[in-house]
C-alpha cells in the first residue's frame, strides 16, 4: 500500500515513467517497510494500515510511489524491492529519496520540511533547525528556508507558484492552453524573498496585479504596520521606498508635512504719478538764481532700481540689491520719502519673480534667500 505519509501528494508523468517501465524494466528497486514498523512511527494511522493488511497488504511503500503506479499502469507482474525494517527516521530517508528524484512540488516540499523542523533529531536528541536539516538531506539552507516560506502565501499566489513549477517541469500549467488567459506565474526565490513578506491585502494585490512585482520588492522591506499604511493610502510609494532604506525597527511613518494656506492675491498697483512740477517763481531781468544750474549744464532724472529677474532654475534672482522697505513679496503701493536736497523721491514697489514654480514648498524656499528679517515677520503676521 502507499504510504499515507508521502509528501508527493500529486504523482507526476507516470505515464511517461510506465513506458520506460515497459521496455527496460524497473532498473531501481522500490523500498518497503513492514507495516509494524511503520506503525511504530506513525501510530495514528493505525486504522488505515490494519484495514490494509486485512486485506492482504503485506508491506508499506517508503521509496518508490510514482515506480509502483506506473508498474501498475503498465501492468508488471513482478517489482524488485528493498525490504528495511531499520530506518532511523522515515520522513529524513523519504525526502533524501525525493530529493534525489523528480523533486516534489515545492508547495509539498515546503510543508515536509515544515513537519521535518518540529520532529526531533534522533542523532541529537533536540528538533531540526533549518540548518542542521539542510545537513542532514544534503541540501542548502536557502533552498529550505524559501520553501517553508511559501507556506505564508495565500492561496492565488501559492497556484502562481505551482504554475510556473509545473511549467519548468515540463507539465502544462492549468490554463496554459487559452490564449485569452495568461495567469499569474511566480518563480520560488520572487514568492519567497518577495511576496511571502508582504501582508495578505498586499498579496492579493500582486494577485490581483493591481501591484506589481516591482513595486512589491521595495514594499515588502516595510512593517506590517507600514504596509498596511501603503495598503491604505496613507503611505505613497515615494516615501514608502525611503522608509524601507532603515531597518525595520528604526522603520517610522513620516510626519506629515503642514503647508501653509498661499496669500490672497492681490492685483499689482500702478506705478505711482510724479508730481507736477511747480514752475519756478520769476526772477528780476539778467539776474539769476544761485540754486539755478548753469544752462548748459543737464540735469540729471531720476531713476528707479528694475525689478530682479528670475534666473532659469525658479528661483529668485537677487542680483539687485533690494530697496529698503517692509514689503512682504505681495505688490504694495510706493512709498515716499525725503531725500536730503529735500527732493521727493519714489520708490518702487518690490516684485519678485517666480518662474515655474514646483510646488509652494519651493516658493517659500525661493522666498526665503531674499525677503529682508521685517519682510518675513510681516509675512509671519500675516499668516499667524
Amino acid at each position: 500500500m502507499p504510504s499515507p505519509e508521502n509528501g508527493r501528494k500529486e504523482l507526476l508523468k507516470v505515464p511517461e515513467l510506465a513506458a520506460q517501465l515497459q521496455s527496460d524494466g524497473m532498473n531501481t528497486a522500490m523500498t518497503v517497510i513492514p507495516p509494524e514498523v511503520f506503525l511504530a512511527k506513525y501510530p495514528q494511522h493505525a486504522e488505515a494500515v490494519n484495514k490494509a493488511v486485512a486485506s492482504g497488504v503485506r508491506w508499506i511503500v517508503h521509496h518508490g510511489h510514482r515506480r509502483l503506479a506506473a508498474a501498475q499502469m503498465v501492468p508488471l507482474d513482478k517489482v524488485p524491492v528493498l525490504i528495511r525494517d531499520d530506518v532511523p527516521n522515515l520522513r529524513i530517508a523519504q525526502i533524501q529519496e525525493n530529493l534525489g528524484r523528480m523533486g516534489l512540488n515545492p508547495l509539498d516540499e515546503g510543508e515536509e520540511f515544515s513537519i521535518a523542523l518540529s520532529e526531533v533529531d534522533e542523532t541529537t536528541g533536540k528538533s531540526f533547525t533549518q540548518r542542521s536539516l539542510a545537513e542532514r538531506i544534503g541540501a542548502s539552507q536557502t533552498h529550505i528556508a524559501h520553501r517553508v516560506a511559501l507556506l505564508r502565501l495565500i492561496p492565488e499566489l501559492k497556484a502562481a507558484v505551482d504554475r510556473h513549477w509545473r511549467k519548468e517541469q515540463g507539465v502544462q500549467p492549468e490554463g496554459e492552453g487559452d490564449p485569452d488567459s495568461e495567469p499569474l506565474l511566480l518563480s520560488i526565490r520572487t514568492a519567497a524573498t518577495i511576496c511571502a513578506r508582504l501582508t495578505a491585502d498586499l498579496q492579493k494585490a500582486v494577485a490581483e496585479r493591481k501591484l506589481s512585482v516591482e513595486a512589491a520588492a521595495v514594499v515588502c522591506k516595510l512593517r506590517d504596520e507600514l504596509q498596511d499604511r501603503f495598503y491604505s493610502g496613507d503611505l505613497d510609494f515615494e516615501a514608502a521606498a525611503e522608509v524601507a532604506k532603515l531597518p525595520q525597527n528604526k522603520q517610522v511613518m513620516p510626519a506629515e508635512k503642514k503647508i501653509a494656506p498661499a496669500p490672497p492675491a492681490v492685483p499689482v498697483p500702478p506705478a505711482p504719478t510724479p508730481p507736477a512740477p511747480v514752475p519756478p517763481v520769476p526772477s528780476p531781468r539778467d539776474e539769476s538764481q544761485p540754486n539755478d544750474p548753469p544752462a548748459d549744464q543737464h540735469q540729471p532724472e531720476p531713476q528707479t532700481a528694475p525689478a530682479p529677474a528670475a534666473d532659469s532654475t525658479g528661483s529668485a534672482n537677487t542680483s539687485q540689491p533690494p530697496a529698503p522697505s517692509s514689503n512682504t513679496g505681495v505688490d504694495t503701493p510706493g512709498q515716499e520719502q525725503n531725500s536730503p536736497a529735500g527732493e521727493v523721491a519714489t520708490l518702487t514697489p518690490r516684485v519678485i519673480e517666480i518662474s515655474a514654480p514646483e510646488g509652494l514648498d519651493q516658493l517659500v524656499l525661493a522666498l526665503i534667500d531674499v525677503l529682508t528679517d521685517e519682510e518675513r515677520n510681516y509675512v509671519r503676521d500675516q499668516l499667524a
